[in-house]
């Protein structure tokens, strides 16, 4: 972990040179000073040797990077995945797990492929208990399969490319009568068809808004009241990731990554999406 604080911390400086090259205005001069402030505590914080210290200055970075991000109604916030990934960082520091994986899910939902949130997001997901529902991580694999977050465009392009590989390939195969050639194509054909197929298997199926739990230890109910039975034995607790099925009055609708499904307040979410994110 040191050495991600110390890449953060590079890119929290960077950032502030940024600022600082730009014509000084009332916009960036509050911003400057936020980012200046949100350092100071972040330090601070690293320095502390007393628990309670070193809580409170995680906690006063992490709000400091929050109004950076956030604005206020006379200034836009600023929102890019290594802020949010320094906001995660803080709120980790400050041991607010699910404001911390809400932070680089946020980062992720910017960038799916920033490196840094994709890390701190798989150690923060280990903090959680053993039985808690992870989303699975995707690999090459996956995203060569449309199964990844960037996947669509990336794997439609693939697909261009692949169709356009076996038309050549068939081509000159014909016009040369080069057998093994003619294989190649119809292999890439075979290929271009299953692609295609499983493509449109995994997105034409509901899509769900992804949501994080930020309350602490929930019971997840089998319906929408209080006075239901558990879903789980355990609470479910803060940082659990979720999908959204419904939302009705008080109560939301939730998939959990294993599939199972439960009733949660709905004040106890807040949706992942950053050009939306707003608590339930």
């Amino acid at each position: 972990m040191k050495q991600s604080v110390a890449i953060t911390l590079l890119s929290i400086w960077m950032l502030a040179l940024t600022q600082a090259a730009r014509p000084a205005t009332d916009s960036t001069d509050i911003r400057s000073r936020q980012l200046q402030d949100a350092i100071r505590e972040y330090r601070a914080a690293l320095d502390a040797h007393e628990r309670d210290e070193r809580l409170a200055r995680f906690r006063a970075a992490e709000n400091f990077f929050q109004r950076l991000i956030a604005g206020d109604d006379d200034h836009s916030g600023v929102r890019n995945p290594d802020l949010y990934v320094n906001l995660g960082n803080a709120a980790l520091g400050a041991e607010r797990l699910g404001a911390a994986i809400l932070a680089y899910q946020r980062a992720l939902h910017i960038d799916p492929q920033h490196a840094r949130a994709q890390q701190n997001l798989r150690h923060a997901r280990s903090l959680l208990p053993d039985w808690v529902p992870r989303p699975r991580e995707h690999n090459w694999v996956d995203s060569l399969l449309a199964g990844a977050p960037l996947a669509p465009r990336r794997f439609s392009i693939a697909l261009a490319v692949e169709f356009l590989a076996a038309a050549l390939c068939f081509a000159i195969a014909l016009r040369w009568r080069i057998g093994w050639l003619r294989s190649v194509a119809v292999l890439l054909a075979i290929a271009w068809t299953l692609g295609g197929l499983w493509y449109l298997y995994t997105n034409t199926g509901p899509t769900y808004e992804k949501a994080v739990v930020i309350a602490d230890d929930l019971l997840a109910r089998s319906a929408d009241s209080p006075r239901a039975p558990a879903r789980f034995p355990q609470p479910v607790p803060t940082g659990t990731e979720v999908e959204l099925i419904e939302i009705r009055e008080d109560w939301a609708h939730v998939r959990f990554a294993d599939s199972r499904d439960g009733w949660l307040p709905r004040g106890a979410l807040e949706t992942i999406d950053s050009g939306n994110h707003r608590n339930l």
